[in-house]
């Protein structure tokens, strides 16, 4: 009986010996992965290592580690991916190291794919806290150590190098990830351009993150930027890149009907957020808060190198908005005719702010306005019209300018130019007159554009007001007050300019016939009304063919440049047959007609002579004819 105790004794001291040989190589095995510093940069390479270990002294064969992460237990390598992550509600005995009612996990876990364990062993950290488990399809040799102290000492052993691992895969991600930030920020500080930061962001990411899908969506701000990255748009933009765009903080959206995971990162500053940075992953990947805080980390440095850019582009832009400022305002005020003072103004405001179609109008004596000729042709039609409308009633409402960015939300319903700036051109702080721009994409004008174009028409409206005035006494002095017709003098001046300049033209005379007998039976009155019946009649006649003057009491001078005597003595004729019909009552007149050519040395006084004889003739021959000059 003595003997067969000491045997027990013998071989119970044995297998002592064997376990604590065992754990012994065991813990060899994992000093030697200390001198492969690979091992320790994740937990899927050190894992590799170990299951060796275990095979090499258990014999076991199948085994997974599980990392716990915020109440779930993510397969190595595979935190990607929810396929096999396991939620677990209650953990609370797992956490304490001691699995009560083992066979229910068990079963939990075979459920999941693991089919062939049959033991789960527990890892936590120094504060009880649980880092994973293994799950171990085990052998005779695993569980007759599992039952010794030893077990323990492993568990423990592990535990420690899981939290070294841990430890050192985060600072070495971390050493990358600020080793990537620092270099990123060094570009981001020695340029100012908007364009190669936003570029930055996108080949970082991609950098890290190969297999991510990102896309900027930028504020109205970098508009001229759009043809690399998208606008972002209110009406259009999913929900969470909304939210992120205005609370700037970070969203995750489960798109189910993507069949993607979106994440949307602020690009912000100090003073505003100028986008969002939107990366679209597969449904099932875990985004960790290593990649999230990475991720801020990188939107954060990049909007305030943005910030500093657009910083300084307002600087410059400052300066040249001054400049253009001053510029017009001098050129404006160099005594330029109104006509070309449009021009010019026209040819700025289309430089700088780029619209589609562009409109002056000005109002006249009695508030109705009048569309200029240096106008987008779009505004004299109805859909033009519309816009004009619109503008004059909220400038005449007291509306001190339009800006609207969506101008078929305001009026609801579909309009082809959705983006509205109007300037009004004031004198003395009366409204004479406003500008319009149009585009035809929404928020195409910026705020800051709308300010400069504020101010630029309004250090203009001083000058187009002068100008405009003095065009008007111009005008006053230029044209008979009782006919609306030139002053002989005007007229005087552009026949000889046109004798100077031109190839051919040919004058007028008109005289109406017996006008004396029309004063003494009707009066003068009737005679005044007469004259300005076909003085109106001719001015409508002679648009853009020539000029009319009132040559002295009822006669009439027409000058038509460039034209032949054929063109003049029809034009003449046409006269004749229509102004009797038009009149009340009704008068005849008579024509003198004559025309010059290079060849043929005419003076201002020769053609004059001509025309004035070949009149003389008409009314001495039997009036209420064309006589013409065959000089």
């Amino acid at each position: 009986m003595v003997k067969t105790i000491n045997l027990k004794i013998r071989i119970r001291g044995d297998l002592v010996a064997n376990h604590q040989m065992t754990l012994y190589e065991i813990k060899n095995d994992l000093i030697n992965l200390w001198s492969k510093d690979t091992a320790f940069q994740s937990d899927t390479l050190w894992f590799e290592m170990f299951k060796e270990t275990l095979q090499k002294n258990f014999g076991v064969k199948n085994t997974d580690y599980l990392v716990y992460d915020n109440g779930e237990f993510v397969p190595l390598g595979g935190n990607k991916s929810n396929s096999k992550r396991i939620k677990l509600k209650q953990i609370g005995q797992i956490k304490e190291g001691s699995i009560k009612n083992k066979d229910f996990y068990i079963n939990l876990f075979r459920k999941k794919g693991y089919e062939n364990i049959d033991e789960i062993v527990t890892f936590v950290n120094d504060h009880n806290e649980i880092l994973g488990i293994f799950l171990i399809e085990s052998t005779e040799k695993w569980r007759d150590f599992s039952k010794t102290s030893y077990y323990v000492e492993l568990e423990k052993t592990v535990s420690h190098l899981i939290q070294m691992v841990r430890k050192m895969g985060l600072l070495i991600s971390r050493e990358k990830n600020f080793r990537q930030l620092f270099s990123t920020t060094e570009l981001f500080n020695s340029t100012m351009d908007s364009q190669v930061i936003l570029d930055g962001i996108i080949q970082t990411i991609a950098e890290f993150y190969p297999s991510f899908d990102t896309e900027l969506l930028l504020s109205q701000d970098y508009r001229e930027l759009t043809k690399s990255y998208k606008l972002f748009n209110y009406k259009s933009e999913r929900p969470s890149a909304v939210d992120a765009f205005v609370s700037g903080e970070m969203t995750i959206e489960d798109a189910v009907d993507l069949s993607e995971k979106i994440i949307n990162v602020p690009i912000k500053g100090r003073q505003g957020i100028y986008g969002v940075l939107q990366i679209m992953l597969p449904l099932d990947y875990v985004f960790t808060n290593s990649q999230r805080n990475f991720i801020n980390m990188l939107a954060n440095t990049a909007g305030s190198a943005l910030e500093n850019a657009s910083l300084y582009d307002q600087t410059h832009k400052m300066n040249d908005d001054l400049r253009l400022v001053n510029e017009v305002s001098r050129k404006l005020n160099s005594n330029m005719y109104f006509g070309e003072m449009i021009a010019y103004l026209k040819q700025q405001l289309l430089t700088a702010f780029r619209p589609s179609e562009i409109a002056f109008v000005f109002y006249d004596d009695i508030e109705v306005h009048t569309i200029m000729s240096r106008t987008s042709e779009f505004f004299i039609t109805a859909n033009g019209e519309q816009y004009i409308d619109y503008v004059s009633k909220q400038l005449e409402a007291g509306k001190e300018s339009v800006f609207d960015p969506s101008f078929s939300s305001t009026i609801k319903e579909e309009v082809h130019y959705e983006s509205v700036i109007a300037i009004p051109i004031t004198n003395h702080e009366k409204m004479v007159g406003f500008v319009v721009c149009l585009h035809e994409e929404q928020y195409r004008f910026s705020f800051d554009s709308f300010k400069l174009m504020q101010s630029l028409i309004g250090h203009s409206s001083l000058a187009l007001a002068n100008s405009m005035l003095r065009e008007q006494l111009q005008e006053l002095a230029d044209k008979d007050y009782l006919t609306k017709l030139y002053a002989r003098r005007y007229l005087d001046n552009i026949v000889m300019k046109s004798i100077e300049l031109d190839e051919g033209g040919v004058l007028i005379l008109l005289d109406i016939d017996d006008f004396k007998l029309v004063n003494d039976n009707y009066g003068h009155g009737i005679g005044d009304e007469v004259l300005k019946q076909i003085s109106s009649y001719v001015l409508m006649e002679i648009e853009g063919k020539g000029v009319a003057a009132r040559w002295g009491g009822e006669e009439l001078a027409l000058y038509l440049p460039r034209a032949t005597i054929y063109e003049g003595s029809n034009f003449a004729k046409k006269l004749i047959n229509e102004i009797p019909l038009l009149t009340n009552p009704s008068v005849t007149i008579s024509c003198g007609v004559s025309g010059w050519k290079p060849n043929m040395e005419t003076t201002f006084k020769s053609l004059f002579q001509y025309t004035d004889k070949a009149l003389y003739t008409a009314k001495e021959t039997g009036k209420n004819q064309v006589i013409i000059n065959k000089a």
